[in-house]
């Protein structure tokens, strides 16, 4: 059951001119920090947002984008942090991320970069387990979770959007935040076959 949803994208400074394109971006001397697909969640989004904007030249694409990326990090958190340091220009995040900074701590001075071939989405689920020894409690806990009470804290707890929008709506300033003109995301068997492809393209580009 999906309980929340966002966006991937390169969050940036803002005043900074920075790429709207995956292919402008390996073309140009950006600095970004991304995490590894193996560990971490926004990292294989990266991986499935390549390969579904671009297929059979995704290979490609990383080769151009090698020289790009500064580091990869086991998670976003270790990324985020070094993107805040100043060691890259573009960290790897979501298009919610400058709502934290806005909203909680009252900086507007991030933004997100806006791609030409779309953004692919994350989509966050919880699950009843089939062996579960508790399964009206598990269903109860299901309901609750796409209630008004829990949908409402998710944009300034996990800031990403709810499931459901809460009556109250979203909070000020999530209606300054970049809205993609395309979504991406891949059917669950597809994203599947597409991890088993990208992953080894990947792994030989920034090897190189």
């Amino acid at each position: 059951m999906p309980y929340d949803w966002g966006y991937f994208a390169f969050v940036h400074k803002k005043g900074a001119t920075v790429p709207s394109s995956f292919r402008e971006l390996a073309e140009s001397d950006t600095k970004i920090l991304i995490q590894d697909p193996r560990s971490s969640t926004p990292g294989l989004g990266l991986l499935l947002w390549v390969k579904s904007a671009y297929g059979d030249e995704a290979a490609d694409i990383w080769a151009g984008l090698s020289d790009n990326i500064v580091t990869v990090t086991k998670g976003w958190s270790e990324a985020y942090g070094l993107f805040l340091d100043g060691e890259a220009d573009m960290v790897l995040s979501y298009t919610t991320s400058p709502a934290y900074h806005l909203i909680a701590e009252e900086d507007d001075s991030k933004t997100t970069a806006a791609f030409d071939e779309g953004h692919y989405m994350q989509v966050e689920v919880a699950a009843k387990l089939a062996g579960t020894d508790q399964p009206e409690l598990a269903d109860k806990f299901l309901n609750f979770m796409v209630s008004d009470a829990f949908q409402s804290i998710i944009p300034t707890t996990n800031w990403m959007y709810p499931a459901v929008t809460p009556a109250s709506g979203l909070p000020a300033g999530f209606e300054t935040l970049q809205t993609p003109e395309k979504a991406l995301l891949l059917a669950p068997e597809d994203a599947v076959a597409a991890r088993r492809e990208a992953l080894p393209e990947w792994l030989e580009a920034l090897s190189q």
